[in-house]
């Protein structure tokens, strides 16, 4: 990456580190440093602390912003990004270097307040509209920012996960993230049409928000990679413009930017019709595919469904064709030309060969993330998969730093999602080290809970078991242990909570596959422990609300709700309480979601369940495999 320029160091240093609040230097988190109090502080209902400096405003609080007064505003003020040289093959329109007019800090705090597989609050909740995206959002004064996509209309489609995490590149290194990212970083021009291209600065504001929180947006790609490709003047290395609408597609919501939240539906038109022209040529098929991951993931979380569907097929289809799904290695490099078997086959002349670790990187987390967006839609609404488990052969991902130094273990200690059904072997290390991320893990109990939900016969049942047993002891502590939050009660992480809660579900289905007559104690025994799982998270603010979220909430509550109405039948009032309350306690959090149509549907349908007769419950699980896997106690 080039120098910092010297304008952007002395921007950096306008913002300064030392100004964050006593609570945020505690929890380790970016700190808006708004005053009197700061809206990480205001999220938490708690005291706002500033350490005295020389800078401090003495006079009485008026509970106006009282900092230090920032760059004043101009037109041509310091540059916030690294510099891109202009190039033929740009979708902001503008490839000079961007004009910042920088006016005051925010209360956006990017790295805190972001929800997983969605997106990102503004600072306010927004009134959104899912008939007619372009209408403008108006924003309520509410304080702080919500964890629920719920605000934004949305339900994501995928898991919480967080790692592995990256840094940005070094040009960011002195600048403060989360300020630019806020309201002020950007003029907004009110006049400006929805069709106009996007100038630098919000190009530049978009791209920011995705990659300070990009695995929230449906593709990891490596950072530094993905900004040289931006700096570069060679229209065949810069992103393609469908990559960048896709990006712009995902992030504009959770912009504070009203002008920019209106293009929305803009962003989707160009991002599908840019796909078409990148699929028409190898040197872009790849940015088609991810292009394409990232329409789904949007297209699933504003429940436009059966485009979802279609865009999904699509880009499984070409990633296959592409050879995604039979990446040999995490060392297969190949600058010479492909044998004529695989030409005719399609893998070289669809997508070229990756000719270094970080580009073949970028294309097996592209890969496991599609397959990610697959198996959670394949649940989510039972339907078939579209890949193939036996001919997968593409390595679990590993984390970017092994790629990124060319660790000696790329090319012996490849893991792969089939290991886990291995008696001998399961997913274990054969090294020391384990060299598989929280993303490989959460992928694999994925994909034991998509076995599970097909409803297999009685053997294949034990081996499920036997496979799940094995992976279940293999998952690392770190994964499964709880932690202590700032205010010293005890949470559990977004990774660790989202293995869990896949793992935990997946055995709540395997055991409640034959139950008929009443739920297996140890399916009630692993939907309680869901629901711990979702008390340690209810005040940590790192939680979202997706699909997987609603669908193992309702397939707990059926479950409770049969048991209690089982005691009651039984005369035992006493002890179907419990249960009961258990119930109240997934639809109290359904309830803060009743505008999201997928969620209000679940929470009328458990509440439906009480009043239906007790003998109705179990037949889901009754008949034969074909009747079993299309009856779905859960919102149609």
């Amino acid at each position: 990456m080039p120098a910092v320029p010297k304008h952007q160091v002395e921007l950096a240093n306008i913002y300064y580190r030392g100004d964050a609040c006593q609570s945020c230097k505690t929890r380790k988190i970016r700190c808006p440093a708004e005053k009197p109090s700061c809206s990480n502080c205001l999220k938490k209902n708690k005291e706002c602390i500033y350490n005295p400096s020389a800078g401090d405003d003495e006079s009485p609080s008026n509970g106006t912003d009282t900092q230090p007064p920032l760059a004043p505003s101009s037109s041509s003020s310091a540059n916030a990004s690294p510099p891109v040289d202009a190039s033929n093959h740009s979708a902001s329109g503008s490839t000079g270097r961007p004009s910042i007019s920088i006016h005051h800090q925010t209360s956006y705090d990017s790295f805190n307040s972001m929800p997983f597989n969605g997106v990102p609050p503004v600072p306010t909740p927004m009134t959104y509209n899912s008939n007619n995206s372009n209408n403008s959002n108006n924003s309520n004064n509410s304080n702080g920012s919500s964890p629920w996509l719920s605000d934004f209309g949305m339900v994501g489609i995928m898991p919480s996960m967080m790692g592995p995490v990256q840094n940005l590149p070094s040009p960011w290194d002195d600048i403060d993230i989360s300020a630019l990212l806020g309201q002020g970083f950007v003029d907004q021009d009110y006049s400006r049409n929805v069709d106009m291209e996007l100038n630098d600065t919000e190009r530049d504001h978009l791209l920011l928000l995705f990659f300070t929180g990009q695995r929230i947006f449906g593709v990891d790609m490596h950072i530094s990679s993905f900004y040289a490709r931006l700096q570069s003047t060679d229209p065949l290395i810069r992103p393609h413009p469908c990559l960048l609408n896709a990006i712009y597609l995902m992030t504009c919501r959770g912009s504070p930017l009203d002008s920019l939240r209106r293009q929305e539906l803009t962003f989707l038109k160009r991002a599908k019709e840019y796909m078409d022209q990148a699929l028409a040529s190898p040197d872009w098929v790849f940015d088609a595919i991810r292009t394409g991951t990232m329409v789904c993931a949007w297209l699933f979380a504003s429940e436009r469904h059966m485009e979802g569907w279609a865009m999904l097929g699509q880009t499984i289809r070409v990633a296959v064709a592409s050879g995604l799904d039979q990446i040999q290695s995490s060392t297969d490099i190949n600058t010479l030309p492909t044998p004529s078997r695989r030409q005719r086959r399609g893998i070289a002349t669809y997508l070229r060969p990756a000719v270094s670790h970080l580009e073949l990187a970028d294309r097996i987390y592209a890969f496991w993330t599609l397959f990610l967006v697959d198996r959670c839609t394949d649940i989510a609404f039972e339907q078939p998969s579209g890949f193939n488990l036996n001919r997968i052969t593409t390595p679990l991902p590993r984390p970017w730093s092994e790629y990124e130094t060319n660790d000696s273990h790329l090319s012996t200690c490849d893991r792969h999602i089939t290991n886990m059904f291995d008696r001998a072997e399961g997913l274990a290390s054969t090294c020391d080290k384990d060299h598989v991320p929280e993303i490989g893990y959460t992928l694999c109990s994925l994909e034991l809970l998509y076995e599970v939900s097909l409803r297999p016969p009685e053997t294949e049942q034990r081996r499920l078991e036997a496979a799940m047993i094995k992976f279940s002891q293999g998952i690392p502590a770190a994964l499964k242990g709880t932690e202590r939050s700032e205010e010293g009660g005890i949470t559990v992480s977004s990774d660790t909570a989202t293995v869990q809660f896949i793992t935990l579900c997946a055995e709540m289905f395997l055991y409640s596959i034959d139950a008929l007559d009443k739920p297996d104690p140890r399916a009630l025994e692993a939907g309680r422990r869901i629901l711990g799982v979702l008390h340690l998270l209810k005040n940590a603010n790192i939680g979202d609300v997706n699909l997987f979220a609603i669908i193992i909430w309702c397939r707990v509550a059926r479950l409770m709700v049969w048991e209690s109405k089982r005691l009651e039948a039984s005369g035992d009032t006493f002890a179907a309480a419990p249960y009961a309350k258990d119930v109240q306690f997934i639809t109290s959090f359904l309830q803060q979601l009743g505008h999201i149509s997928l969620a209000a549907e679940a929470l009328k349908k458990i509440q439906s369940w009480w009043h239906d007769p007790l003998n109705t419950f179990g037949l889901e699980y009754t008949c034969d495999h074909g009747t079993r896997r299309n009856s779905r106690p859960l919102p149609e």
